[in-house]
């Protein structure tokens, strides 16, 4: 199954995705990402250096692409059910249309060396105080109850990551059902009482 029309350091890199969602990362020989990707294994080292680089490329790229979106999400919109609701939404949309990509950062992350580890680690920091501050932004203002910023922050994300292990296009709901279904449960479980 030959990936053709893109560059080659992409077919590669789509190769490695698939092989690490469907194998994992130790499972997952060069010399097969290399015959999906149409070329011979040692070609690849003229585009990456090791399956390492293959696997911190996909994790950053896609804790960037994570970050980024609520990064944006934080500048475009001020008032925090606002802010709440469409980092729900940014979070399920992005999981489940590069699912293989990010169950490949959520289960690999033991299969990084130290230093690609700790900035990975970072990247996905980041994310998390993103989301504190949204949620701690939205208690100052009174929108939202008082809690646990950091323990609501990973229910929070674990539940809208965990859209993409059951999420099925073409099945009962669409992506935008479910996002709503979310925000309901979400933010109506935060809500102040006045």
């Amino acid at each position: 199954m030959r990936l053709e029309g893109a560059p080659m350091r992409e077919q590669i890199l789509e190769a490695a995705v698939q092989m690490f969602a469907e194998y994992g990362y130790h499972a997952a020989p060069l010399r097969d990402i290399a015959r999906i990707a149409g070329i011979q294994a040692a070609s690849i080292y003229h585009h990456y250096p090791n399956k390492q680089a293959l696997l911190v490329e996909i994790m950053e790229t896609h804790m960037v692409r994570l970050n980024a979106a609520l990064q944006h999400v934080l500048e475009v919109y001020d008032e925090p059910l606002q802010r709440l609701s469409e980092a729900i939404s940014s979070h399920i949309r992005l999981h489940t249309t590069y699912k293989n990509e990010f169950f490949i950062v959520d289960t690999e992350i033991r299969a990084l060396e130290p230093e690609n580890k700790a900035h990975i680690l970072a990247l996905r920091d980041t994310y998390e105080k993103l989301v504190q501050e949204i949620l701690r932004d939205g208690i100052e203002r009174k929108v939202f109850r008082p809690g646990d910023v950091k323990v609501t922050s990973y229910a929070i994300i674990a539940m809208c990551t965990e859209v993409a292990t059951w999420f099925r296009p073409g099945g009962r709901l669409s992506v935008l059902q479910v996002i709503e279904i979310y925000r309901q449960i979400i933010i109506e479980g935060l809500l102040a009482t006045h």
